[in-house]
């Protein structure tokens, strides 16, 4: 069917300081496989995957006042769950999927460095912001 998540592609947190929070948590993440720091300018974050090899997460810190990500800081000082990402083969009609059954988009379809700039999308469905990662054409 159009439009239909095919998996899961990460988990991410939102944290004030990616380094801080990889020192003070090596006794759960220090062996987990890093990728390079991403400064994501027009997401405003600064982003790093860390994985087991079966499961991703993105730490996600806020680069500048502007972020999107410093009010939900604000709330949660020491961060936190902010989004699973879905991997979907259409990104229109995954949005337009959310749509229909209620939900809203949030941010608008990007190309995004952190995925080769393929386009992201984030929405808001069922209490969540999902983000949405197209496929590879």
């Amino acid at each position: 069917m159009t439009g239909m998540p095919t998996k899961i592609n990460h988990v991410g947190l939102a944290v004030p300081d990616i380094e801080a929070f990889l020192r003070k948590s090596a006794p759960l993440y220090e062996q987990f496989g890093r990728g390079p720091m991403i400064v994501n300018e027009r997401q405003k974050v600064r982003e790093l995957f860390v994985t087991d090899g079966a499961t991703t997460i993105e730490l996600l810190e806020p680069l500048g006042a502007g972020s999107p990500l410093q009010s939900f800081l604000n709330r949660n000082p020491t961060g936190g769950l902010i989004h699973l990402a879905l991997e979907v083969a259409d990104l229109d009609a995954a949005i337009a999927r959310v749509t229909a059954a209620g939900g809203r988009l949030v941010v608008a379809p990007v190309p995004d460095v952190a995925f080769g700039e393929r386009r992201i999308a984030f929405v808001f469905l069922g209490g969540q912001i999902t983000e949405l990662i197209e496929l590879p054409r």
